[in-house]
This record gives C-alpha cells, sequence and structure tokens, in this order.
C-alpha cells in the first residue's frame, strides 16, 4: 500500500492545481504554482535521504510504520489550506512521507522474495503506483463535476485514510532476515540466512560463504555510510543508476505533472481533461503489470531498453497529434500517450528501483535507494518548472523534441552501461564486480568461485 499511497499523494496535486487555474480562487504566482506542484518532490527527497540512511542503521521494520504518518497528518493539513504558502508547507511534509517509503517498501519486498520471483515482488510492489494515480484522479474528477470550489479538498484528504490503514498493517511484519545478518550478526541471525539457501537458490554451504565475504568486504563500512556509494566498484554502479534514473524522471514527473494540461494541447478541455487523466493510468497500471511478471523472464535491462524505446516512439506520435486537428489528432495523440505510459511503466518506470536496490550490498541497499530517490527528485522538481518554460515560450514541438531525445539517449545510456541482474542472489550480486561500458554491460562473479545464476 506504500505505493499506492506515493501515487495517490503526487499525483493528486495537479487536481488542485487545474482548479486554480481555472477559477483562480486564491492569489498566485507563477513560482508558486511551480512550488506547489514541486514541492512534494523536494520533500521526497529529504524524506528519502533520512529515512534510506536510517533503514540501514537502525532496521527496515522500524521505520516502515512510522513514515506513513506523514501521510496521516500532512495529507489532512492540505485539505484545509487557506492560501498557497500553507499549500507548499504542507505538501513539502508530505514529500517527505513519500521519499521515505521509496527507500523502504521497495527494499523489504525485495529483500523478502526468492531470487526467481525478486522482480515479481519488486514489480507488485511498482504497480501500486499507478493504481493509486488513477484513483486520485477518479477521486478528483468527480469532486471536480460535484463542486470544482472545494472538491480538490477532499481529493487531498482523502489520502490519509489508507495511509492509517496501512500502518496498523505493517506493524505486523518481521524485521528482514538479510539486514539482521549484515548488520546485527547475531547467531540466531545467521541461523535464518541459513534458512535462505531456500530464497536464493544456493546451498547452505554457498550462502554461508557469500555471507562471510560480504562481511569482511563490508566490515570496515558502516550501514548507510553515503560515503561508500562513491568508492571502489559502488562507484560505477551509483552512475549508472543515478544517470538512467534522472534521465527517466526529467520526461516522467514532468510530463505527469502537467497531464491535464498537455492533453489540453490535444484538444481536450475541463473535467475531460482531468478523466482523461486518470485513464492514462490504466495502460500505465498494466504495463507495470506486466512487468511485475516478466522481471524475472525476459530480465530488467531487456524492459528498460524497450521501455525507453517505446516511450520515445510514444512522444513522437503524441507530437504529431499536438499538430493536427480532428478525429486523427485525437487517435494519434492517445495512441502516443498510451505508448508513454504503458511501455515506460513496462520498462524504466519498473527497473529503475530494482536496479538502485539488488546492485548493492545490505548495509548500503535502503541508502543507494534513498540518495538515487533523492538526487532524481531534485531534478523532477526542476522539471516542475522546466516544462511550463519550455512548452509556452519555446513552444509544443520545442517541448516534444526535448523528450523524445532525452528519453532516447537514456536507452543508449541502458544499451551500453546497464548489467543485467535476473536470476542473481542479492549476495552475489554484493560481491560482483561490474563490467561496463560496453555492447554487453554485465556482473563479473566468477570471482567468488561459482558461477550460478549467472
Amino acid at each position: 500500500m506504500g505505493y499506492f499511497l506515493d501515487g495517490y499523494d503526487l499525483s493528486v496535486i495537479s487536481v488542485f492545481t487545474y482548479a486554480l487555474l481555472q477559477y483562480k480562487f486564491w492569489p498566485y504566482t507563477s513560482l508558486e504554482l511551480g512550488f506547489v506542484s514541486g514541492a512534494a518532490l523536494l520533500g521526497a527527497m529529504f524524506g528519502a535521504l533520512v529515512f534510506g540512511h536510517y533503514s540501514d542503521r537502525l532496521g527496515r521494520r522500524y521505520l516502515y510504520v512510522w513514515d506513513l504518518l506523514f501521510f496521516v497528518v500532512f495529507a489532512v493539513l492540505s485539505a484545509v489550506a487557506t492560501n498557497m504558502i500553507e499549500m507548499i508547507v504542507f505538501r513539502f511534509f508530505v514529500g517527505w512521507g513519500v521519499g521515505a517509503d521509496y527507500s523502504l517498501s521497495p527494499v523489504y519486498a525485495t529483500e523478502m522474495y526468492p531470487t526467481g520471483r525478486r522482480g515479481m515482488g519488486y514489480g507488485w510492489v511498482w504497480s501500486f503506483w499507478s493504481i493509486g494515480a488513477l484513483v486520485s484522479f477518479l477521486i478528483g474528477y468527480y469532486l471536480y463535476i460535484w463542486n470544482p470550489i472545494i472538491g480538490w479538498r477532499w481529493a487531498l484528504g482523502l489520502g490519509s485514510i489508507p495511509a492509517l490503514i496501512t500502518v496498523l498493517l505493517r506493524a505486523t511484519m518481521p524485521e528482514s532476515s538479510r539486514w539482521r545478518v549484515a548488520v546485527q550478526g547475531t547467531e540466531d541471525a545467521v541461523s535464518e540466512a541459513k534458512r535462505l539457501s531456500v530464497v536464493t537458490g544456493l546451498s547452505e554451504d554457498e550462502i554461508s560463504k557469500l555471507i562471510q565475504i560480504e562481511r569482511e568486504m563490508m566490515a570496515n563500512v558502516r550501514p548507510g555510510d553515503w560515503g561508500w556509494l562513491f568508492k571502489g566498484d559502488f562507484r560505477r554502479r551509483t552512475v549508472i543508476v543515478w544517470t538512467q534514473w534522472i534521465l527517466y524522471d526529467i520526461g516522467s514527473y514532468g510530463f505527469g505533472l502537467y497531464a491535464p494540461a498537455i492533453l489540453a494541447m490535444l484538444g481536450f478541455k475541463g473535467a475531460l481533461a482531468i478523466l482523461l487523466s486518470s485513464l492514462l493510468y490504466i495502460p500505465g497500471f498494466l504495463g507495470a503489470l506486466g512487468a511485475a511478471y516478466l522481471n524475472d523472464v525476459a530480465g530488467r535491462r531487456v524492459l528498460q531498453l524497450i521501455g525507453f524505446g517505446g516511450s520515445a516512439l510514444g512522444m513522437v506520435f503524441v507530437a504529431i497529434g499536438a499538430y493536427l486537428v480532428g478525429l486523427v489528432a485525437v487517435i494519434i495523440g492517445v495512441i502516443g500517450l498510451i505508448l508513454w505510459y504503458g511501455i515506460g511503466n513496462l520498462g524504466p518506470g519498473n527497473t529503475m528501483g530494482l536496479y538502485a536496490i539488488e546492485l548493492f550490498p545490505t548495509k548500503l541497499r535502503s541508502t543507494s535507494m534513498g540518495s538515487a530517490t533523492a538526487i532524481t527528485r531534485f531534478v523532477s522538481f526542476l522539471s516542475a518548472f522546466e516544462f511550463p518554460y519550455i512548452a509556452l515560450t519555446l513552444g509544443k514541438l520545442t517541448f516534444f523534441e526535448f523528450l523524445v531525445i532525452v528519453t532516447f539517449i537514456a536507452f543508449i545510456w541502458t544499451l551500453f552501461c546497464t548489467p543485467e541482474t535476473k536470476g542473481i542472489p542479492l549476495e552475489l550480486i554484493a560481491v560482483a564486480r561490474t563490467k561496463c561500458p560496453g555492447l554487453h554491460p554485465k556482473l563479473e562473479i566468477s570471482a567468488v568461485g561459482t558461477e550460478r545464476g549467472r
């Protein structure tokens, strides 16, 4: 449910901004409008950094419960805001909860699932983001129809209800065995690790050997130490993860925050633009659902290449639709949007976080996810300002050209720099060497005495 809340709370603000632009019930400047759209993304940057760091130090379960309180409290406060400054502040702290959950939920799920189903576990978690976004737009649409002046208040406040329910459910969940082994190192935890042989597909002797190798390699590393993300082989992995995720988020978040306005370019107006914005998350959900089943079959790298390629093609279709008129323009534009959302979630929308988690050892796993989330949310925050400027000042053609170019660069980066992690136990990935760039980037695991999982 954590990613459901993330999708809901990050997307629902577009209902508010659309109503504000239409009815101008509060005075605002263009700077304030940009900040209210991007405040949650900026808050997510800080939430991800702090909670990711302390998740590696204190454990997954402890923080896994408390991060949702940000959703409960500040979703309600956002609903009763009386001016733009209050809304910006409250949305900033909603973002803290979003960022915190980004560095906790997928890490916990990835560590708990068997190697052969790890991609499925993460994919299921990720798919709920699209459901949350879809629900936010549908609720926003009906509340906009009901009362466009105050309907957005209910849409913002309703996000606190599933958050409160999820807090109660998470309180019963166990701590990650992998974290217990890597950080606590107790005999009881080692016994749990041996039982991980069922999860990893390795024998008890092999998993015990890998645990020992990882412990020796990370002996001088304090859990959550950001500096280690930029040392040795981890530096290469950090560059891989950050670059591809930044390129993805430049387009995806800026595009998503202004989806109703972009639909207006295609000729859709009023409540219809909000409704269609919500319906676009259906192919997004289907793409994420497909990723859950294909992550462990086709592999992360293949899906990421397909996703970036399909997204670039989709934006070409949208650009064509924006410059035509009539039914043909609508059909071409909608096909492009379906490709952008659907294929994008099948690929990079799904694989970005998975790589940030899988490529790092347990002591740095949440820190990696948190730092990657932080840097990409900062870029997304900038996109909230950048996109209106490009679209309104430089024109629609430049706007869509920009999206196509960025997505194509991400495709090339994946082709030459991103290795495959499918079917490789996390313990093996932790002690492997990253071989890139090249036409066949890979993780070299022979150094630990086994070729299993290659």
